[in-house]
């Protein structure tokens, strides 16, 4: 069987690697501030969320200013100091969101959209500056890629259009298998230019994509 990388496009990979200080300056550099519109979820990705009794946006914007509220920047950092603290603290996050969604609701939310929204919750935490660069640092070493069209086209341009999806889309990501397939093909392709799941998902976005 052939290795990975020997769909790795050169192309993709050369743009990856040139772009990571760009991408790097954005981590941690806006003022933190617990009460936000958005907390990185804004319409665009909530039109996906139809058919529930309360408004997706108010329930997700509910829990995370919950969360930001009760954010610890200096525990949070030694918590995400190694792979295993960060999984676990994601774990955490996907089932207090899963369990308030399902108070407001009356029903869960589906794998992926559970944890799109917890990676760009993720996401936008990165963005901001808790006087704490080893968090950052953490950020950036063990967070995943928000899994949508933007990432996986992308993914699939630096695969060199391996994967056989013409428009793959969050609505691809059926469990978690997949969700872990594709987060695990995003690190084999940016570890190997130098980069992370984090950076690829900023790079992804970046100017559009």
């Amino acid at each position: 069987m052939k290795s990975l990388s020997t769909y790795f496009s050169p192309e993709f990979g050369a743009a990856f690697a040139q772009a990571i200080p760009d991408l790097r300056a954005q981590i941690g550099m806006k003022p933190f501030n617990p009460h936000s519109a958005t907390y990185g979820v804004g319409g665009n990705t909530f039109r996906a969320y139809t058919g529930w009794r309360k408004s997706p946006s108010f329930v997700y914007r509910q829990w995370a200013e919950g969360k930001c509220t009760q954010l610890d920047p200096q525990s949070l950092a030694r918590k995400l100091k190694t792979s295993n603290g960060f999984q676990a603290w994601h774990e955490e996050l996907a089932e207090s969101l899963q369990s308030v969604w399902h108070k407001n609701q009356g029903r869960e939310l589906s794998f992926a959209h559970q944890h799109k929204l917890i990676d760009l919750f993720v996401k936008w935490l990165s963005s901001h500056n808790f006087s704490s660069p080893s968090l950052s640092e953490s950020f950036i070493a063990h967070a995943n890629c928000a899994l949508d069209s933007q990432t996986l086209s992308k993914l699939n341009e630096c695969l060199s259009m391996a994967l056989p999806l013409s428009r793959p889309s969050m609505g691809h990501v059926h469990c978690k298998g997949t969700y872990v397939f594709c987060q695990d093909h995003i690190h084999a392709f940016s570890s190997h230019f130098g980069g992370s799941r984090l950076l690829f998902d900023y790079f992804a976005w970046r100017g559009g994509g």
